[in-house]
């Protein structure tokens, strides 16, 4: 292995080398290539010898690098700042600068490259773009509030972009993104309406009250995640939490639907009852969300009624549109600090939609379909009679419970229970079902896995799973290690390993290979129905079927190694969660409320924090501040993240995306 990393370095080195030879001045170049003998001459490949006799030519890096930006691109690749990629695309977007022919077309361009006297001083670079960029964007400025953070820092001015003033902008100003982003047509919004008439969230709900609800209530979604910015896998690693909301009717990417709101270091917030950091932003999201309930601007609390949004008080957001905060999305760790939900693990109720124990009647593992704890799920009036219910401002505002709380499918789930039951099948395989040694049947398993990869055509894949620490743990139970899309797409190809190796005539086996299989045909079936917000009531009685019957087989097969003395198939809250979301989907589809956009925004955000807190201390890396790049309205696409820099003021103004 090390004479293979040696041979991979020397490989690479060369590589790098070349191009930087190639970066290099003319004369550098000439006599680095005069020891060398003289090229023989080629003629070419059918497309040279065409374009020769076409009498064109084919301009390439044989005869140098002539251009300045080539020349850096190509120094970029070289030391492994720019991929290849990244390289090519600045470079189309060149060449289609310079095919312009427009006056003035290179205006903005000669603006950036001005900058700082023309790079002369560095370090006024910063203050001039950020100068220069302040009349691009047509979003609001974010609102400026003073929050109380842990010593020493105090009380420190922030910034939040409300939502209900994305609302009301986004409406005004880009039509397209409204589209495309929160209201798609008037038909999807009433088809949602129908669809989740069922849900537990809707009984006595206050939005009924209105008047043409269905036609103007738009549903939304809040999403909150911790993500590591500082210390990434080292024991002082440094927590953000980012909060953002999106229209549960949007569609298309991860910056196409999701609005960035606020974001801040855990170990920065100062607790308290009243003047803690999360609670007094969580009063001001409160009071955006009601007021976007209301579809009017605030004519109270925090607007200075003199400044441009305080003139409008009492006038329509969105020309008669309003918001409903329908779904609180996030991980069980984020309903429990923030949200001061029941903790997963509590015995004596580790749900939040329902009243389940960890013991006696209500018992949460109870997969039956006449379950005790099935009749003590939540209603919104009882949980708001509760004397232990959350205090978050949040669950002040009409119409929202613990019964608006959506589980996240992918979580409890593909990074629930679902590890643990293929680590355990792949345990049983490695250890009890196949002959050879545990490392040879794990070489077995992943020859067989490649090769169901190859032959389906699988979307995401394990690139490696070749290693028994893949799902073998030095303590506890076995469980499957990988990222949430390459598990969810591994079922079927597991199916398939343990269906090629099983012995029929054992019914231990058979339960294994059923379960595999109703796990299987869960995810077809949300697969089949991805662009619905609600399964169709034949389909979501066979897909809270198969969960149910899959659990069941899960837990018999539990029960057994127990008895063995072995630990597999570890069963785990998550199981009784996934249950929820099943016999939720006839009213509101898994896929609608997982959190794989949510994930992948706080990974977007994560590179635009990191480099915002890059060279600072931890007290001063929550002051931080970006440019405000615009939103180009003909590109029909939400905003992307721009380059971040660090000011005077606070991170939470850092956020606006550009196309």
């Amino acid at each position: 292995l090390d004479h293979l990393r040696q041979i991979m370095f020397c490989k690479y080195a060369h590589i790098s080398y070349t191009f930087a030879l190639l970066t290099a001045s003319e004369a550098q170049v000439c006599s680095a290539m005069e020891a060398e003998p003289p090229r023989k001459t080629r003629k070419g490949g059918i497309r040279q010898r065409l374009a020769k006799s076409s009498g064109t030519t084919d301009h390439g890096l044989e005869n140098g690098v002539k251009s300045c930006l080539a020349q850096f691109l190509l120094s970029m690749f070289a030391w492994g700042h720019f991929s290849p990629q990244r390289v090519q695309h600045i470079a189309a977007l060149a060449c289609k600068d310079f095919a312009k022919n427009e006056p003035d077309w290179l205006a903005d361009l000669e603006a950036l490259a001005s900058l700082g006297t023309h790079g002369a001083h560095a370090n006024n670079i910063h203050r001039d773009l950020m100068a220069n960029m302040q009349a691009l964007p047509r979003l609001p400025e974010p609102f400026h509030v003073k929050l109380k953070f842990a010593e020493p820092l105090g009380w420190q001015d922030q910034g939040i972009m409300l939502p209900h003033e994305m609302f009301s902008v986004i409406f005004h100003k880009y039509p397209k993104t409204w589209r495309k982003s929160v209201l798609p047509s008037e038909h999807k919004l009433h088809e949602w309406w129908e669809h989740v008439e069922e849900h537990p969230q809707m009984l006595n709900h206050h939005i009924k009250t209105r008047d043409q609800w269905a036609r103007w209530g738009v549903p939304l979604a809040i999403h909150g995640d911790g993500v590591p910015i500082t210390g990434i896998g080292k024991g002082w690693c440094k927590l953000m939490t980012m909060f953002t909301w999106s229209s549960l009717l949007g569609s298309g990417s991860t910056l196409d639907m999701l609005f960035w709101i606020w974001s801040v270091f855990d170990k920065l917030c100062h607790t308290g009852d009243c003047d803690g950091t999360t609670q007094s932003f969580f009063a001001i999201l409160k009071w955006s969300f009601f007021w976007l309930w209301i579809g009017k601007w605030p004519d109270e609390d925090w607007y200075n009624p003199l400044s441009a949004a305080g003139k409008k008080a009492g006038s329509f957001l969105a020309c008669g549109f309003f918001g409903v905060l329908f779904a609180i999305e996030g991980d069980l760790e984020y309903l429990t600090l923030h949200l001061d939900l029941p903790r997963h693990s509590l015995q004596s109720g580790p749900c939040c939609l329902c009243r389940a124990t960890m013991r006696e009647e209500n018992y949460w593992a109870d997969f039956r379909a006449n379950a005790a704890w099935l009749s003590c799920c939540w209603t919104p009036t009882e949980w708001l009679n509760w004397p232990n219910r959350s205090s978050n401002a949040l669950f002040q505002l009409p119409g929202v419970t613990a019964v608006s709380i959506a589980l996240d499918y992918m979580r409890c789930k593909y990074l629930g229970s679902d590890m643990y039951q293929f680590g355990s099948v792949l345990y049983m395989l490695c250890y009890f079902v196949l002959t050879g040694t545990p490392l040879e049947n794990v070489h077995t398993c992943w020859a067989f896995i490649k090769d169901f990869y190859k032959t389906h055509n699988t979307g995401s894949r394990y690139r490696y799973l070749n290693k028994l620490t893949m799902f073998c743990r030095k303590s506890g139970y076995p469980k499957l290690r990988g990222k949430a899309n390459e598990i969810r797409h591994f079922g079927a190809a597991l199916l398939g390993l343990w269906g090629a190796h099983m012995n029929g005539a054992l019914e231990l086996h058979r339960k294994a290979h059923l379960m595999l299989k109703l796990n299987v045909r869960m995810e077809t079936l949300l697969t089949e129905y991805r662009d619905e917000s609600a399964l169709p009531p034949a389909a979501a009685r066979e897909f809270t079927d198969a969960c149910r019957n899959m659990m069941l087989l899960y837990t018999q097969l539990a029960e057994h190694f127990v008895q063995e003395g072995e630990k597999l198939f570890d069963i785990t809250s998550k199981s009784h969660m996934v249950m929820h979301s099943a016999i939720l989907s006839k009213c509101l589809s898994p896929r609608r409320v997982w959190c794989f956009a949510g994930e992948d925004m706080t990974g977007k955000t994560q590179i635009l924090a990191k480099s915002c807190v890059r060279g600072i201390s931890g007290a001063a890396a929550s002051q931080i501040r970006k440019a405000l790049p615009t939103w180009a309205e003909p590109a029909f696409r939400r905003p992307r993240l721009k380059k971040s820099q660090l000011l005077h003021s606070n991170f939470h103004e850092s956020y606006l995306r550009a196309t």
